[in-house]
């Protein structure tokens, strides 16, 4: 085997690191690249987490095994101390040294228990073997061992080699430490990332657990999101508007998990309206009893005849049971706002000693909510978390690789005919995402079963209000087809 090294060849290997930034994908890059470039027929890459290394990618060419961390690699971490110095690959990490092997059953260099007892049961023959550390360099000039490479059997011409015919000129150390300088970066960003998408997380849960009505909902809207898109991805080429890559699935969910951050500010006598009246309706009661009392003095005084008081107690009690019915009725319908007006003419004996209505006009406006539960203010304020959420998220200096996520959750209850708040946008005003977003937002809110204000409405009907709505130009209506396609809700 030749020890020169086309520079171009080296060059490919150094850009194939430093061009994956997905941390999974690199190891897996690092490894097929050392392979590759050192002729290895198999190899196993290591990380160090907990003094321990542990098994991230194995790869062997001539049994056509390649499992990785997204495969279940169900063999024991290695403990970094003096029990285990004996193992090769301990011995790298722990030291910081290259080690070469020519034929690993004929040194007793180190315990080759493991390999061995893996030709035993595979038919493999391990023979050569090199492993290398994974060093990165610190400020202080010190280094830390964050993996460990392990190569085996180098072929030339089809034949096993050793490690050291291809060691001279130092090229393979060299690009280990690219590569652990790679990987070191890239394992910050991981750390970074998780830390940021754990606090995201952790704010939004605080979010949700405000309102015992709503504590699902941004997980299952961030959950359907991202299996919409895992959908699109599945069935749409590169290069298609709705084919989402990793990094556009990752910003939709970030996108997902933000979208209702201002409602932390959103009162949670709104969030939590059950039915139209809300808390007042303990007042409302108290006025009816203090009118109550009032007939029992009007009859003990003799201003009024028993059958007076009976006909006017019975209109309140009528009263009383209409405002029960109508606050928790689904609908308010011409009849019904009829029998609110008869009842806002009701009065009583207020303390000043004067006439006054036992319903209050906001208690009348309340009332009178033609579907939903809230009021036209109230309505308002709880529209108004839009505008919180944009504010909190363009208070942010820096999204770098999430910098779509703002303008997206922002403007999730746009809508296409620029019937949506808080903006009116229409039409190419909005992107792939937001109409994505706002399609699975509406979908989890028709079909959820923990609102105050509403039954869970079936997948059928829940599916018919989407169309409904595309229908009238106001959602995706392909995305909505392929929405209900992907049942993502599954």
């Amino acid at each position: 085997m030749s020890t020169g090294y086309d520079i171009n060849k080296i060059f490919e290997v150094v850009l194939a690191f430093n061009s994956e930034k997905h941390y999974d994908k690199l190891l897996n890059t690092i490894l097929a690249k050392m392979m590759e470039i050192t002729s290895s027929d198999a190899g196993t890459l290591y990380t160090v987490e907990d003094d321990k290394l542990h098994f991230r990618i194995i790869k062997n060419t001539s049994l056509g095994v390649s499992r990785s961390l997204e495969d279940v690699i169900n063999l024991p971490a290695i403990r970094l101390d003096s029990a285990n110095i004996q193992n090769i690959s301990a011995y790298t990490a722990i030291h910081n040294k290259i080690a070469i092997i020519d034929d690993v059953y004929n040194s007793d260099q180190f315990n080759f228990e493991g390999p061995k007892n893996y030709d035993t049961m595979t038919g493999y023959r391990t023979q050569s073997m090199l492993t290398l550390p994974l060093a990165n360099s610190l400020k202080d000039g010190k280094e830390e061992v964050i993996g460990v490479i392990q190569l085996i059997n180098a072929v030339d011409n089809g034949r096993i080699v050793p490690y050291r015919n291809i060691y001279n000129p130092p090229i393979i150390p060299a690009l280990a430490k690219i590569a652990a300088n790679t990987l070191s970066n890239s394992m910050h960003l991981k750390e970074m990332t998780e830390l940021f998408n754990s606090f995201v997380a952790a704010i939004m849960q605080a979010i949700d657990e405000r309102s015992v009505y709503n504590n699902r909902h941004t997980y299952n809207v961030a959950k359907y999101c991202g299996s919409f898109a895992r959908y699109l991805a599945e069935n749409f080429p590169p290069g298609h508007p709705f084919h989402f890559d990793e990094n556009r699935i990752e910003q939709l969910g970030m996108a997902a998990l933000l979208h209702d951050i201002g409602k932390i500010v959103t009162p949670i006598e709104i969030m939590d309206k059950k039915h139209r009246l809300g808390n007042r309706l303990e007042n409302i009661y108290s006025r009816f009893e203090i009118r109550r009392w009032q007939l029992e003095a009007d009859l003990a005084k003799g201003f009024l005849s028993q059958q007076e008081h009976a006909k006017n107690l019975l209109e309140l009690e009528n009263a009383a049971a209409s405002i029960e019915e109508l606050n928790q009725a689904p609908f308010i319908d011409e009849q019904k706002l009829a029998v609110i007006n008869k009842i806002s003419k009701l009065e009583y004996i207020s303390k000043d000693g004067k006439p006054s209505p036992l319903l209050l006009p906001e208690e009348i406006e309340a009332l009178s909510i033609r579907m939903g539960t809230l009021t036209s203010k109230e309505r308002t304020i709880m529209q108004d978390h839009v505008n919180t959420t944009g504010r909190m998220l363009d208070g942010i200096s820096s999204w770098k690789n999430f910098r779509d996520v703002p303008q997206w959750a922002k403007d999730h209850h746009e809508l296409l005919d620029g019937s949506g708040y808080p903006n009116g946008k229409k039409g190419s005003e909005l992107s792939i995402e937001t109409c994505l977003l706002t399609i699975v937002d509406i979908f989890e809110a028709l079909s959820a079963r923990d609102r105050p204000y509403k039954q869970p409405m079936p997948l059928e009907q829940s599916q018919e209000v989407l169309r409904n709505m595309a229908s009238k130009g106001k959602l995706h209506p392909e995305l909505v087809e392929l929405f209900i396609k992907s049942q993502a809700w599954l």
